[in-house]
């Protein structure tokens, strides 16, 4: 063989052989599984034959988790769901979905402390994939964004090597209204080359568009009915993506949906209109001012002597001036905090995630003392004389000392994590757990008075979320079960039960305390009357707010009844008679709780971050 023939035909070999290598390290085959619901009744089991399978194939570079481990986070499903997962043979990469966070008694601490973070950020050959999680945390509503988050998505996406990079958006909600900020993330990375979002949540394997976008979901690794457990294998190749459905025991592999990847450009793509401010124009409302924290809040403010007093999910305590909002001090905790304020005389007092109740200096946000406890205080302290009452992760009631912070007393009798504020009168302390039972406890001693039960029995049924209210020697309450009910507070019995309305978790008390008012789950707000031994409806205002199942207390002052809704909205009604007065949109995600100043003020957080001072201004 002459030589110029040898060299060809080595230069040949050489360019298949260096041509097949590249070819090859550019592709790349995932896992992916979702809702994977430790905790349901066979989630556990589920999982391990998915974590088995993959361990079995040989193929698999990595593995995407893409949301709602746990069935609740509560007991150790989150430990067992790591457990299982830490035995894969490949890497993985995990975010929460709304039944880790929602539904939680760590408040969303845990999962960051078994796997260290509830976002990632990874590369693969040519392909990016960014993962975040979007709640909702801890307060029942529609998804939202943490203003973090979208800032770090943000910074990745700006910083990129090549701003052309394949990228792969993972989250656990689609990217639309399921989310009430979608267009936030929407803003961010359309400039990019988004190649697909990936999610779950659907618990089906679809292919969607989000405003141009190529939207992805994946069946949920749970068996249901006629579905054997399984999951979704992802084959990325330089110009495609393959997606498969594995089901392990059956040994199949069925190909359901085929990716064209390049380079996209979703400017012309139609998009959903902005969230609706146009209300606004004739409220006769004026925001006085707006402080944005740049965290989620999901608590309610508290003012007290001219200060407003808000926690945030960094764990960030602030106080500003109620008339200009001006910053005053800021202390910063070792967790996030999910408690509403309490406040009296010169000090105020919060829990954290991260296992203590905190009293700090009104004046300067010094700490004057902190208490730890066993797992994290999501409920929110109520001060009463001398004493701070206020409920943990652990499912425990505790009294301290509001000058020293010393423990009075525990009361361990309950079943389920508390994360509410309990109610004080005839000398007991009254509350809800996620357990499915109400409690009274002797506010001496924390001993048991009575337990009362849901009739509808189930841990998502509980009154646990709402701040129920007393008048009349009856405790209101209202729960998922969609009933309103009223317990004799001497006893335990209940009193009356009204189902057929959907309330949900949204209760309040009228400044006379004889007319309760309640919000059902679909565009309604109604009064019922507190000094009778029967249901007596008052008034039932439809107002327009549509769908809406937050955890708010409704509160009135002077005559007026305010409601915040999940679409960001204030709501002012007539007590006596139900009418609008006016409405106002501040946002446009969940608000908090609101602080009634008077007839015409109240203060406002949302799960935006923002802090506001409304005041009505009729024309």
């Amino acid at each position: 063989m002459s030589a110029p023939l040898r060299f060809s035909l080595c230069f040949i070999f050489m360019f298949s052989l260096t041509f097949s290598q590249t070819e090859s390290s550019e592709q790349f085959k995932f896992a992916w599984l979702t809702d994977t619901h430790v905790g349901a009744l066979t989630g556990e089991q589920d999982l391990r034959i998915v974590v088995n399978d993959i361990n079995t194939l040989d193929s698999i570079d990595f593995v995407i988790v893409s949301g709602d481990i746990s069935e609740l986070d509560v007991r150790p499903h989150l430990t067992v769901a790591k457990r299982i997962l830490d035995s894969l043979n490949v890497p993985y990469h995990i975010i929460p979905g709304n039944h880790d966070t929602k539904w939680s008694s760590s408040g969303g601490g845990l999962f960051e402390q078994l796997w260290g973070s509830d976002r990632f950020n990874f590369e693969v050959g040519e392909f990016r994939f960014i993962g975040h999680h979007q709640g909702p945390l801890m307060r029942m509503g529609a998804g939202y964004s943490d203003p973090d988050d979208i800032a770090w998505i943000d910074s990745i996406l700006t910083s990129l090597p090549d701003p052309r990079q394949k990228i792969f958006m993972v989250q656990h909600y689609p990217l639309d209204t399921s989310i009430d900020n979608w267009y936030a993330v929407q803003d961010v990375i359309r400039p990019y080359n988004i190649q697909a979002i990936l999610h779950g949540h659907g618990h089906a394997n679809r292919v969607k568009s989000y405003e141009g976008i190529t939207g992805i979901m994946s069946r949920s690794i749970l068996r249901r009915k006629q579905q054997p457990t399984g999951y979704s294998i992802v084959e990325l190749k330089p110009d495609v993506a393959e997606f498969y459905e594995r089901v392990p025991l059956a040994d199949s592999l069925h190909f359901w949906h085929s990716l064209a990847l390049g380079d996209r450009d979703f400017t012309d793509s139609t998009r959903l209109p902005y969230p609706d401010y146009s209300q606004n124009n004739k409220s006769g409302v004026k925001e006085v001012w707006q402080q944005a924290t740049g965290s989620l809040i999901t608590s309610a403010p508290t003012v007290a002597d001219g200060q407003v007093y808000v926690s945030t999910t960094k764990g960030t305590v602030l106080a500003y001036d109620l008339d200009s909002g001006n910053e005053l001090w800021s202390w910063q905790g070792a967790g996030a905090i999910h408690s509403t304020p309490a406040v009296k005389g010169s000090r105020v007092v919060i829990g954290g995630v991260d296992s203590s109740i905190t009293c700090l200096a009104t004046r300067d946000g010094r700490q004057l003392w902190q208490t730890h406890t066993t797992d994290p205080v999501l409920g929110s302290p109520l001060i009463v004389g001398r004493q701070v009452y206020v409920g943990s992760g652990d499912g425990i009631m505790r009294a301290l000392n509001l000058r020293n912070g010393k423990i009075k007393w525990t009361s361990t009798d309950i079943d389920g994590y508390i994360e509410t504020r309990p109610v004080v009168a005839d000398k007991k302390i009254m509350f809800g757990a996620w357990g499915g039972a109400f409690y009274a406890l002797n506010l001496k001693n924390g001993e048991l008075a009575w337990k009362w039960s849901n009739p509808k029995p189930g841990l998502l049924y509980s009154a646990a979320a709402c701040w129920p209210v007393v008048s009349d020697s009856k405790v209101f309450i209202v729960a998922p079960d969609r009933a309103l009910s009223a317990i004799d507070i001497h006893t335990g019995d209940t009193v009356w039960r009204k189902t057929g309305h959907k309330v949900r978790e949204s209760i309040g008390l009228s400044e006379d305390g004889k007319t309760v008012f309640a919000r059902t789950m679909w565009d309604s707000v109604m009064a019922v009357e507190s000094t009778v031994d029967a249901f007596k409806l008052n008034w039932i205002t439809h107002a327009g707010f549509g769908f809406d199942i937050a955890p708010n207390a409704i509160v009135e002052a002077d005559g007026h009844a305010f409601v915040a809704t999940d679409n960001g909205s204030v709501y002012c009604f007539d007590s006596p008679t139900g009418a609008v007065l006016w409405q106002h949109r501040v946002s446009d995600g969940l608000l908090n709780t609101l602080a009634v100043l008077d007839g015409n003020r109240v203060v406002c957080t949302g799960t935006d971050g923002k802090v506001t001072l409304l005041e009505y201004q009729p024309l």
